[in-house]
């Protein structure tokens, strides 16, 4: 049975709760002026709350995405919409892209409008949060002001180093949040045992809902941990009914809040979530291999790291000791878990896959308590001991010595993180403007432009997806390189063309190739393609496409090929293509071949057309997985409005 907290009375009646209290707000001091440097190096400021971009990793895709969904549910009550920009048409759902929902609700709260200036804000909002949930969660475990200045510090340490930085650079937001959630809702169900109150509830269940919005399948990994702390604690509170009635509405609550969305996160599993950006798979399986990996991240992360899940390991033995069973069983299994598959994951490609490595950092945060209690009893029992104030000094002194002589190595990299953090990229920048002011000058809106996408730069800026707000053009490419889903199949990857190396079609099949999905461009960089493409009669004009060197191969460059072909979107019948917007598309003076008008545009179930006499249906490819659309009509007819409905 873990023994009542008594409540910290030196503390709060004394002047040590406010020294502590300033201690804290230093921290969040310190915390909020990295925040601010991560959007610029002179004028962060300005970089924050300016209308350029972050290009890095896939902060635009989630922004593009989060644009989408936020539009969505305000005009339609739903996150998914059908986007006919990329790949021919594809639908917009949890799944893809899943890490989005933290921008659908910034833009939401921006109004709903692309306002780059509204992610930035709810990026840094986020930030700014962190110190709090580490002193939430550590206050919930029980321990007082100074140890839990001591986890917020180690915990902003985590925040800070090589491996949750780039987490922070890829975008992967959505997992820092459920993180964060994750440890306070740890925290809270140590409170809800000792002092089962409407706060400690109410606080339970945004935690969940949080949680369960930022990264359901994080969250859902905690499922075992809740039921471990059930069958730890609830013998207990046999008696009390409310209490288990308010455990099981809090926990599932924070699910049914994100029903709404949640369902379509079922619906939606076949299309597949993108690949993750990880860590690299290790080809030697040995301990000096795994020590070295880039999952670890520079020297003073792997100190960090060793010290805490050592600590962290003493600590749910000391835990154990004093018959503390429910925070050694939270606290053991979540870091030992998240470890583990961390671990597994850069060693076993099939794990890998789904971006397992990234969990080191929720291990580290949670093997911080653990380390951080022991800390304290430690020094507890050390002060109590030392009657003596010299012996106290000396007792502060000493430890305080062979920290600084065994961390001195770390003193450059230490001094360098705590005053400045390399700026996340912010704005296109001269040569990305070129390039789009080149598209806008010598592409149109009738046509497609193929872009060609490289996967196997898995940590360059995913900056191409926003073109279409830029350009106000369609693409083929250009959405996400590592985007593993059906939708993507017309793609050029990598000097290869739908899977296939380009150098083995035939010019008759590029042919037919741009036809079926009106290709009028195709912007390329890698020397294959373009000594490919320069050989091609059907090829009109080659202009340079200006770039900056880090979004091409070494020693390419970048080219757009103007095709000699007259461009249509519909493939079968006549139509004239009047306006294709987010889940909307019209069509006016349609004429039917056999009876029907196929269109260059992939079908998803939840197209309603009117006048309602015309049938849409599934028109299928003999290449392409996806279907395109067929519609169906008795006749001519003088105006189709095709609106696409979440099913």
């Amino acid at each position: 049975m873990n023994p009542p907290v008594a409540p910290d009375t030196a503390a709060t009646s004394s002047p040590r709760r406010w020294a502590w209290g300033l201690v804290f707000l230093a921290l969040c001091t310190w915390h909020a002026w990295l925040t601010l440097t991560l959007f610029g190096e002179t004028r962060p400021w300005e970089g924050l709350i300016s209308d350029e971009p972050i290009i890095s990793g896939r902060h635009p895709l989630h922004l593009y995405h989060g644009y989408l969904g936020a539009r969505s549910l305000i005009e339609t009550g739903t996150s998914c919409c059908y986007d006919p920009a990329f790949q021919a048409g594809y639908p917009k759902t949890p799944i893809f892209d899943s890490g989005s929902r933290p921008a659908e609700l910034f833009l939401l709260l921006g109004g709903g409008a692309f306002r780059p200036a509204a992610y930035k804000l709810g990026l840094a909002a986020c930030s700014l949060l962190v110190p709090w949930a580490l002193l939430a969660t550590a206050r919930g475990m029980g321990l007082t002001l100074g140890p839990a200045c001591l986890a917020g510090a180690l915990g902003l340490g985590v925040w800070w180093g090589e491996p949750c930085r780039e987490l922070l650079e890829v975008g992967d937001l959505d997992l820092l949040l459920a993180a964060l959630a994750g440890l306070v809702h740890v925290g809270l169900l140590l409170r809800y045992d000792r002092q089962p109150s409407f706060s400690a509830w109410i606080t339970l269940l945004a935690v969940n809902a949080v949680g369960w919005f930022a990264h359901p399948f994080f969250f859902s990994l905690l499922i075992p941990l809740n039921l471990v702390y059930y069958l730890t604690v609830g013998t207990r509170h046999r008696h009390p009914l409310a209490w288990h009635f308010g455990l099981g509405s809090a926990l599932l609550g924070g699910i049914l809040a994100n029903g709404f969305w949640l369902i379509d996160w079922v619906q939606y599993w076949w299309i597949r979530s993108p690949l993750p950006v990880g860590i690299p798979i290790l080809t030697h399986r040995t301990l000096y291999a795994f020590w070295t990996a880039d999952l670890w991240g520079e020297e003073v992360d792997r100190a960090l790291a060793v010290f805490l899940l050592s600590a962290g390991l003493l600590g749910i033995v000391v835990l154990n000791i004093r018959k503390e069973r429910a925070a050694a069983r939270l606290f053991g299994r979540a870091p030992g878990c998240a470890l583990t598959l961390a671990v597994v994951g850069i060693a076993w490609e099939p794990l890998g896959r789904v971006g397992s490595p990234r969990l080191l950092v929720p291990a580290l945060w949670f093997a911080t308590y653990p380390a951080v209690d022991l800390l304290a009893c430690i020094a507890r029992g050390v002060w109590n001991r030392l009657a003596r104030p010299s012996l106290r000094a000396a007792a502060i002194v000493v430890p305080s010595a062979g920290v600084i002589f065994l961390g001195h190595s770390f003193a450059d990299p230490l001094l360098e993180r705590a005053f400045r953090t390399i700026p996340l990229v912010i704005g296109l920048g001269p040569e990305r403007r070129a390039a789009v002011a080149t598209l806008v000058e010598h592409t149109s809106s009738r046509a497609r432009i193929l872009w060609e996408d490289q996967p196997s730069q898995a940590f360059s800026s995913r900056w191409s997806v926003l073109l279409p707000m830029l350009t106000e053009r369609v693409f083929l490419g250009g959405l996400d390189p590592r985007a593993d889903f059906d939708f993507s199949y017309a793609g050029l990857s990598e000097g290869k063309l739908a899977g296939r190396p380009l150098p083995a079609w035939s010019d008759a099949d590029l042919e037919e190739f741009c036809r079926r999905y009106n290709v009028g461009w195709i912007a390329c960089w890698s020397p294959t393609v373009v000594s490919r493409l320069r050989s091609w009669p059907l090829v009109r004009e080659v202009i340079p496409l200006p770039l900056p060197p880090e979004d091409l191969p070494p020693g390419a460059a970048g080219c757009l090929f103007a095709l000699r072909r007259t461009p249509s979107y519909v493939l079968k019948g006549q139509a004239e293509w009047l306006v294709a917007s987010r889940q909307r598309l019209v069509l006016t003076d349609l004429v039917p071949e056999d009876g029907k008008v196929v269109l260059s545009l992939h079908y998803e179930s939840g197209w309603q057309a009117t006048p309602s006499r015309v049938q849409v249906e599934r028109e299928p490819d003999p290449y392409d997985p996806i279907p395109f659309i067929r519609l169906r009509l008795p006749g001519p007819v003088t105006r189709v409005t095709l609106i696409w409905e979440n099913p």
